[in-house]
């Protein structure tokens, strides 16, 4: 579909919600003609203003550690969308409305950049004498901590009902061979349990408020 023919279908549309009732009436008419003319339904109108926008995984394992998913749930919690990973691609992937996929995408890939760090941090802080499976749990879990640190702050958006059924009708026509994923577990002891309240710490000092472009994207950045 042209996305200039769209962008004036939708134009015209809001038009035609116009309290003037021939301007109203002009409006839809305009558009019922375009939409005739490029064999286009309200419902391809509609489905066109769903988008997806990726980010490069926290993550390039096969198999998602918890942590990992947690985060891609957060954002999708706090953004509304939803949310998908391609391995092969090695990206993570959002849905929904246009701005709300941009900035989820957004907020994903700065949270990525920040977790990984903060990981590298904490593995830095272990006793070199430890074995590297017990290195990887407890970062492990110091991730999933960190996560949940950030969710504290996050306050959940639920998209309407009707864009839930566009989201999934745009999942169903776009992607309807994709499997569900379960995250791999944290292979920890009692002992590494410290390592989860560390990371919770950690990741209530993140200040998630980003917005669209400008100072709030800066203030997330500069974290």
């Amino acid at each position: 579909m042209d996305k200039r023919i769209l962008d004036k279908i939708k134009k015209l549309m809001a038009l035609a919600g116009s309290n003037n009732p021939h301007e109203a009436a002009n409006a839809l008419r305009k558009a019922q003609l375009l939409m005739q003319e490029h064999q286009l339904s309200e419902a391809d109108v509609e489905l066109s203003a769903i988008a997806e926008q990726s980010a490069a995984m926290a993550n390039s394992s096969e198999k998602q550690p918890k942590w990992s998913l947690n985060l891609m749930a957060m954002i999708q919690q706090a953004f509304g969308v939803t949310g998908y990973f391609s391995t092969y691609q090695r990206r993570c992937f959002f849905v929904g409305y246009q701005d709300r996929a941009e900035i989820a995408a957004y907020c994903y890939a700065v949270l990525a950049r920040q977790i990984k760090s903060a990981r590298r941090d904490f593995l830095a802080s272990l006793n070199k004498r430890l074995k590297a499976t017990t290195k990887t749990a407890r970062a492990d879990l110091f991730c999933e901590g960190w996560v949940s640190g950030v969710y504290q702050q996050v306050r959940d958006l639920v998209p309407s009902e009707k864009e839930q059924a566009l989201v999934a009708q745009y999942m169903s026509q776009k992607h309807s061979g994709m499997t569900s994923a379960k995250g791999r577990e944290a292979k920890a002891t009692k002992r590494d349990q410290d390592a989860g309240f560390l990371g919770f710490i950690a990741g209530k000092q993140v200040k998630l408020n980003a917005g669209v472009g400008g100072q709030e994207m800066a203030k997330l950045e500069s974290v």
